[in-house]
């Protein structure tokens, strides 16, 4: 459970926070364990391990829709 007592001052941008933690780890929780098991992604959903330029976080998918992302159906809207 996590206590929080706000207290706004003449500004949005001056927030102050006083908050203190109550029971929020338990002895279950430090105890529990994630699994190890392998998980499959598909190739197209991974970064480009290749990236020379551009955003390098953008998986493969991603950047071949940035390729035909153009705007063609626009373009009949103009005519």
């Amino acid at each position: 459970m996590l206590m929080l007592n706000y207290s706004f001052q003449q500004m949005d941008s001056q927030v102050t926070i006083e908050g203190y933690l109550v029971d929020l780890v338990d002895d279950d929780w430090r105890a529990d364990k994630l699994p190890e098991d392998d998980i499959t992604v598909p190739l197209y959903e991974l970064p480009d391990p290749e990236a020379d330029s551009g955003d390098v976080n953008l998986t493969l998918k991603e950047q071949e829709q940035l390729w035909t992302d153009i705007a063609l159906p626009s373009l009949n809207e103009l005519q």
